[in-house]
């Protein structure tokens, strides 16, 4: 699929993505690829999807008005129908899983709690949903989004999710330079310059930058793939039955880098799941010795895995 070059690079902007003026000729000088192959090759993988963006990954419950983040499983017939008015209310993912309760997956985000199940039943009444389950986030583990094209799995060694993120608002941070630096990081030299609108020097953007990441209102800066056009077939999401949710996740962050999502949940009285967790990868069976792993930890009551047959929502990038 792709040569050496080309998995050189794209492990490169998304593991070792340097915070300078001049980004791209780091990218050149830690991969020996020249200048110009790296800035063509990065525009054209951007032009065929392979990148969905590149940027800053924004952790969203530094902004009020997304503070709250809820999944939503749905019971569907008419999919397509059904994925097409879900979409309408821009819902962050929206997958169509090999579940037999539910097998329509999708989360969406608003201010509060209360926000959120109005949405949520303003979307369902729109679709024509008459069983769904509710599933507000209660905590955020681990979330970020790396994969190894050389392992053919998902990886990444962040570590625990700070649980007190302060709002952007407190901070005195412009929202807007923040969503700028996340949808239009362009692919040129000196790509912060174009910042200055905001009233940000390259320098001083790029020290705001690394003191957002610090304060985790920022989690990285980094080029996210799209794992189907880069091989990455398979994406299991992962539900652990358990009367000890923090002790199995934070087991969870520590053993297993192959996570990308791993979130606490407040069950629903019919779907009584409080972990969730995410691996995607080249192979199926790469994900079932995960989750077999898994399985055999303390606490662990119940594993299941409801693997993806279709992105319901293709052009999402943010």
């Amino acid at each position: 699929m792709f040569d050496d070059r080309e998995k050189a690079l794209l492990m490169a902007l998304q593991y070792n993505f340097p915070l300078s003026e001049e980004p791209y000729i780091g990218i050149s000088e830690f991969t020996g690829l020249d200048l110009d192959y790296v800035l063509r090759k990065t525009k054209e993988f951007l032009e065929k999807g392979i990148i969905k963006r590149i940027g800053a990954q924004l952790n969203y419950k530094a902004f009020r008005d997304i503070g709250y983040a809820v999944l939503v499983g749905a019971k569907a017939d008419r999919v397509d129908e059904v994925a097409a008015i879900i979409n309408s209310f821009k819902p962050k993912h929206n997958y169509l899983r090999d579940c037999e309760e539910y097998n329509i997956w999708f989360t969406i985000k608003s201010r509060d709690i209360d926000a959120l199940r109005a949405k949520v039943e303003e979307i369902v009444k729109a679709a024509g949903i008459a069983d769904y389950v509710f599933l507000p986030s209660k905590r955020v583990y681990k979330m970020d989004v790396k994969y190894d094209l050389l392992r053919g799995i998902s990886y990444s060694e962040a570590g625990l999710e700070r649980m007190d993120v302060p709002k952007v608002e407190e901070l005195g941070v412009d929202p807007e330079l923040l969503r700028a630096l996340e949808r239009e990081f362009p692919v040129q030299n000196r790509p912060f310059k174009v910042y200055e609108r905001f009233g940000y020097g390259e320098g001083e953007l790029i020290s705001l930058i690394e003191e957002m990441i610090d304060e985790r209102v920022i989690r990285g800066f980094y080029a996210v793939l799209k794992e189907r056009k880069i091989g990455f077939r398979e994406n299991g999401m992962n539900l652990i039955r358990t009367e000890k949710p923090k002790k199995v996740a934070l087991k969870l962050v520590r053993e297993f880098p192959e996570i990308t999502h791993l979130v606490e949940r407040v069950p629903d009285e019919k779907w009584n799941y409080p972990l969730y967790f995410m691996v995607h990868a080249v192979s199926r069976s790469s994900i079932e010795e995960i989750k077999s792993k898994a399985a055999e930890m303390p606490g662990v009551e119940e594993i299941r895995t409801l693997y993806s047959i279709r992105d319901l929502n293709p052009n999402y990038r943010y």
